[in-house]
This record gives C-alpha cells, structure tokens and sequence, in this order.
C-alpha cells in the first residue's frame, strides 16, 4: 500500500479513470492515433479470415440489441458482441501491434472495446484516445509484473493481460469513480485465460485469435457490472491469491506502479511489418539483412542456423506447418519465407502458402538450436541468430535483438501508413483511403466516434462482404 493506504490495484485504477487528452502528453496522444490506424488496417484485414466469419456469425444470431458495429460492415451487434468480434479480427492474422513488457497485443484488446462503448454513447474522438493510452498501460503493467513465468506456465499473455487492459480503458470511458475502477479490474482479473497449447496443435490454432476478442468482451462486461455496483477484491492484481502471484512465480508488483503517468507504455509498442508471430520477426530481419549485406538468392542456400531462447525451442521449431496459425508460428517456415525476398507479403502466410515445395525445402534446411545472447535477451527483447551456410563454401551470419517495427527500429508514423495502405488498398479506393485516415490521424478533432463505422462501411467495396487481400 501506499501512504494512503491505497493497494497497487487501486492506484493503478485511480490513475486509469483520472486521464483525459489534457492531462496526457502530447506525444502519446500522437502514438494513440498511430496504434488505432494500425489496429482498424489490420482488423479490416482480419475480418476476411475464415475463423472471423465463425465468430461474426455466432454473435450475430445470438442478435440483440444493435448498439455498435463490426467494422466495415453494415451489421450492428451488442456492444460486448462488436468487442468480440472486432477484437478477434484484429487478432486474426498476426499483424497487430504487440508490447514487449508484456508480451501481449495491447491494440488487439483494448481498442475495440472503448470504440464499441464510445460509439454507443456517442463520445469524442479525444475520450478514445485517452481511454486507449489508459487501457494500454493497465494492460501493459498487469504483463510486465507477471512475464515470463506467465507464460512459461502455458498461458496466453494478450488472453490474460487482455480483459485487465480494457476494463481499464472503458472504465476511463465511463468516468467510473476509482472504486468502481478498481472493481472493474478485479472483475476483469477474473475473466482472465488463454491456453498456448494452440502453439503445439497445428489443427487447433483457431481458439487463439479468440483470445483477444475474449478479452475485449470480458473487458466491457466488468466495466459494465463495476458501474451497476458490483465488487472485486481492492487487490485483485497484488494480493495472496490476485492476478500476479497466481499467474507468476516471481510477480513484480512494483511493476504496477513504478514510475505511473511518466514512463508511458504505449511508447514501447512494436509495430509488426510481417504477418506472423513476433517472436519470429528477428530470423525474417536477420535474413533479409544477410541476403542485403552478401547479396545471395535462395537457391545459393546450402543450411541455416536460428540461435534462439527457450520459448521459441518449444513453440516455433514446426518445420512442416500445416495451418495458417502453425505457419505464423514456425520459424523455419518464416526463414523460407524470408530466403524467398517475401517475408512482407501476407499472403506467404495464407491458407495453402504453406504448402509451396520452395517453401518447404527451404524450411527442411534449418536447423534450430539456443543462444546464449538471444536467452539472456528475453523477455525484454525477442531477438534471433541466423547462421546460413552456404553452397559456395561462405558461412555468414547475423544476431539481431530488435527487429524491424520495434521500438528499437520503430517503423514511425510514415512506415504505419505505408502498411495501412498496403492493407487497406484491396478494400477501398484510394480516395476513401485518404479520407478514413485523415479522420484517424486527426481523431482528437472528431466530436462524436459513431462518424467512424459508417465511413469504415462505405470505405469497402462490397461492404457485407469483405473483400480478399
């Protein structure tokens, strides 16, 4: 506790529900735009997928009262449903921007549930914002105080950390008192879950993009039930039996509080340029860097080498994935797709893609092994080793501990738009494009966020059917 006899847990939740666009830097306002042109790009995207389309369908015969939308599309769902559902999509294929810290997809889970509350309520484009800076960093603290034993254990950081972080932000949405807040939290705390034996089923892996979309539900349900009054624990992330020591080993409590309202998370957040996992975007940036630097093709590619740490020994060696989940998780896949010069194609990670004879020659040539610079790395960075030999007799190799689109080498607000276009481009023509960004890039501006889902639905060109990417 602190000298007012505050639990971590409350002082987190106090400081979440006290932020709006004037107490909040000018500069993570800024980064709040770029993660939420990120996030609708990359769920536009997700909203294709086939496991999508099973969670749509579900919450949509479910009906229910319409309160706020599936983005891009005409149907309007309950606000929980729509969380789901957008929250899900843009999980659906690996492009959504993740937290280091924390080791979870921030954007994922947070972001649709405040615009599906905002959009009811019909709330300013500023009051998203600040509840998405708010959202992130209780999410990102609730990770940072539990990685990695968390997930060392088995579960899932986005489905744990998830319905924590957009309590949170809806909490700060709603103008919840701090002990509703704190309730909130608690309640969220509760709903926490998501397995990693996705990683070890190549015909399972479905449940994982559900994980987000989870938590942005649960995230509006413990607002919601906070603010009609009902209670959790005041310690519910640092007690005996709350959040962090149960999910962790050796919890960080300290982690939920130090340095609050002046080290932002959401100025750690990577912004993912390739389709899959990233703890596999250090091979691909490693690879793409060797083949620059000496100038060799795939075909010059005798055997590869991936130095890398204990988690991607037990959930990315597959080298024969047999789904779109298992191939966004399998490093010698990812090398193959690398060696080719297409690791920023997303459709190298589509249904069949995998199954390439290119591909899976090249995937059969790596060989995968720890590295001592790359353990003593994690959790703080998710760096690689690639050592290629190759049929000239050369050996080059590569250590790289921040890939491309982490906060090492940030891709920026110009690289977020080149990707959002490269995603949005097979949707809606380039004067629609202009238009949806523009409003994104000056959200603070926007008086009521409802203007957001019918420029999303006329943006795409067969709006009730999402186009192919």
């Amino acid at each position: 506790m602190n000298e007012n006899g505050l639990t971590p847990t409350q002082q987190l939740a106090a400081w979440a529900v006290a932020q709006s666009p004037a107490t909040l830097p000018s500069d993570v306002l800024e980064l709040a735009k770029d993660c939420l042109l990120d996030h609708i790009a990359v769920a536009l995207h997700g909203m294709n997928q086939p496991w999508t389309r099973l969670f749509a369908d579900q919450v949509t015969h479910e009906a229910g009262r319409p309160e706020a939308s599936v983005y891009g599309r005409t149907t309007k769902l309950p606000v929980r449903a729509a969380a789901l559902v957008n929250a899900s999509a843009a999980h659906a294929f690996e492009l959504d921007a993740w937290h280091g810290g924390s080791l979870s997809h921030l954007s994922a889970c947070v972001i649709p549930a405040v615009l599906a509350v905002a959009e009811r309520e019909r709330l300013s484009g500023g009051a998203v914002l600040a509840a998405i800076v708010a959202g992130f960093e209780v999410m990102a603290r609730a990770g940072m105080a539990t990685i990695p034993t968390l997930i060392i254990r088995g579960f899932h950081p986005t489905g744990t950390h998830g319905p924590i972080g957009a309590a949170a932000g809806v909490s700060n949405l709603l103008h919840l008192a701090p002990a509703q807040a704190t309730a909130a939290i608690g309640i969220a705390a509760s709903c926490s879950g998501g397995l990693m034996e996705f990683s070890q089923d190549a015909q399972g892996t479905m449940v994982k993009r559900l994980h987000a979309g989870r938590s942005a539900e649960s995230g509006v349900l413990a607002a919601s039930l906070a603010q009609r009054g009902i209670t959790a624990p005041k310690s519910a992330l640092d007690g005996k039996f709350g959040y962090c020591k149960v999910f962790s080993e050796a919890p960080r409590i300290d982690e939920l509080t130090r340095a609050l309202g002046e080290d932002f998370q959401i100025r750690y957040i990577n912004t993912k340029p390739y389709a899959c996992c990233g703890a596999l975007h250090a091979a691909i940036n490693a690879v793409e860097r060797l083949m620059k630097e000496h100038g060799f093709a795939d075909s010059d590619v005798a055997s590869v080498v991936f130095g890398g740490n204990d988690s991607h020994m037990q959930r990315h060696t597959s080298a024969v994935p047999d789904s779109v989940m298992a191939a966004q998780y399998s490093i010698p896949y990812a090398i193959a797709v690398a060696l080719t010069g297409r690791a920023l194609d997303p459709r190298m990670f589509d249904e069949g893609a995998y199954r390439d004879t290119q591909l899976v020659d090249l995937a059969g040539r790596v060989r995968m092994e720890l590295h001592p610079e790359v353990v003593r790395a994690y959790p703080e960075m998710l760096g690689g080793y690639v050592r290629i030999g190759l049929r000239d007799g050369r050996v080059v190799d590569k250590l790289v501990l921040e890939a491309r689109g982490t906060i090492g080498e940030p891709l920026g607000r110009g690289g977020i738009v080149e990707k959002a276009q490269a995603l949005c481009a097979p949707l809606m023509d380039d004067e629609a494009m202009r238009a949806l960004f523009s409003l994104i890039l000056d959200f603070d501006s926007l008086k009521d966020v409802s203007a957001l889902a019918p420029m999303l639905y006329r943006a795409i060109r067969s709006p009730d059917r999402v186009a192919t990417a």
